[in-house]
């Protein structure tokens, strides 16, 4: 039997009122004489398979399946260290200096760090949470295997018990961070919103009135009332499209946004989004069909007519207004159908490239640009193509150079159980 000891019991200290203080004195009570350098050895020369079961297990959860290459470890690997230092320092540690697990700094930084990444990233509490525990499994389930018959019980215990509360407390300061930042995005959210939406508000506005003072001239000049109307007509299709994308980002964080299929034509939503931009824009979009293409699917029609207006938007938006959007529709690999979209505008960096699905992404140029966004399009653009089991891509050889965006979706020769319930 391997030989175990008890620890001292250690009261808890009078007029304790913090949540975690039970926490902390069962934590200190068990491992206060235990030695657990032999439990970090052993989690160090296991640290390589256990971040890669990590990457593999995440990879394979509902919030990482439209993404599996966003189940990098990101800070995980410096929180495993962390925690491996917890478990190394806390013999050395004198009674008066000693502190809960989740007090540890290193810990804190590591964790705050990386949920502040998956919340950039679209992920939202759970899965972040999900994602600590996670590791917390791997790390028991490498201590179960490796860790030698002979240890004291007391040790391994001690060991587990105190890796167990160093990631509770890496998720309980992850999900605080997470509120403050939320809190601080929710605020500038509404700062930019208001910014944005004003301008065709005030467009409306200023064209109504126009048209309000020249009708009661005596003889109303026809033309220029067309002409401040439908200036208006356009800004409140800006406006419209403004408020869909805001409707869809939020029902895609929420994980709400849902598909109402049927019968719809690729080519048919296409040529009907951009048959209702400005003529302007109309005559910049240039649309190809590709031959023979079966190019119907059991799609969301409304849900697709906003995908390309905020596609076509975007391009049109960041390109020189001399220069063409190009709209190609096709075939896609297997049964699906393709939908690109190539503008000649100021393109993106390979560094960008990896953020633009991100809430509230846009690239310093685009910013720079003056253009009116909210960093949402794309955000909701994936969101919409995801809940038809479609796959979006974007791709720029860099700056000025343009961007093409790459939509799949399935057709009706796929299954469409792969549309979302």
């Amino acid at each position: 039997m391997p030989h175990t000891h008890q620890p001292e019991e250690t009261a808890a200290p009078a007029g304790s009122d913090r949540p975690s203080d039970d926490i902390d004195t069962r934590v200190d009570v068990i491992v206060r004489a235990a030695d657990m350098s032999p439990v970090a050895d052993a989690l160090l020369a296991q640290r390589t398979r256990i971040l890669d079961r990590w990457v593999s297990v995440t990879g394979r959860q509902p919030f990482h399946a439209e993404r599996p290459d966003h189940s990098i470890p990101d800070h995980i690997p410096e929180l495993f260290d962390a925690v491996v230092d917890v478990l190394r320092r806390h013999r050395d540690t004198p009674d008066d200096e000693s502190s809960a697990p989740l007090d540890d700094e290193a810990v804190s930084t590591a964790a705050i760090a990386h949920a502040q990444v998956r919340f950039d990233q679209g992920l939202g509490p759970v899965a972040v949470v999900t994602e600590f525990r996670i590791l917390r499994q791997e790390i028991g389930r490498a201590m179960a295997s490796e860790l030698d018959a002979e240890m004291d019980t007391s040790d391994a215990v001690a060991g587990l018990t105190l890796v167990g509360d160093a990631l509770d407390g890496a998720a309980t300061v992850g999900l605080a961070a997470l509120s403050n930042r939320i809190e601080t995005l929710r605020e500038s959210f509404l700062a930019t919103t208001l910014h944005d939406v004003r301008q065709p508000i005030t467009l409306v506005e200023g064209s109504l009135h126009l048209a309000d003072r020249w009708l009661a001239e005596p003889a109303p000049d026809t033309a220029r009332l067309n002409e401040v109307v439908h200036d208006a007509l356009l800004a409140t299709t800006e406006l419209v499209t403004m408020i869909d994308t805001l409707s869809d980002a939020s029902r895609v964080a929420m994980g709400a946004l849902d598909a109402d299929p049927e019968p719809v034509g690729l080519e048919h939503v296409v040529r009907d989004t951009v048959g209702a931009l400005g003529p302007d824009a109309r005559a910049r979009v240039r649309i190809s069909v590709e031959p023979g293409a079966n190019l119907i699917g059991l799609w969301d029609a409304n849900l697709l007519r906003r995908l390309v207006a905020n596609l076509v938007g975007n391009a049109l938006k960041y390109s020189p207004a001399d220069q063409p959007v190009e709209v190609a529709i096709g075939l896609g690999e297997g049964p699906s159908a393709r939908l690109a979209v190539h503008d000649r505008g100021i393109g993106m960096a390979p560094e960008e490239l990896d953020r633009v699905f991100e809430r509230f992404a846009r690239t310093d140029r685009a910013r720079r640009s003056g253009a009116a966004g909210l960093g949402l399009g794309l955000y909701a653009c994936r969101g919409i193509v995801s809940a038809h089991g479609g796959t979006i891509v974007v791709a720029s050889d860099g700056y000025d150079r343009g961007t093409t965006v790459t939509v799949t979706l399935p057709t009706m020769d796929d299954d469409p159980d792969r549309l979302e319930d």
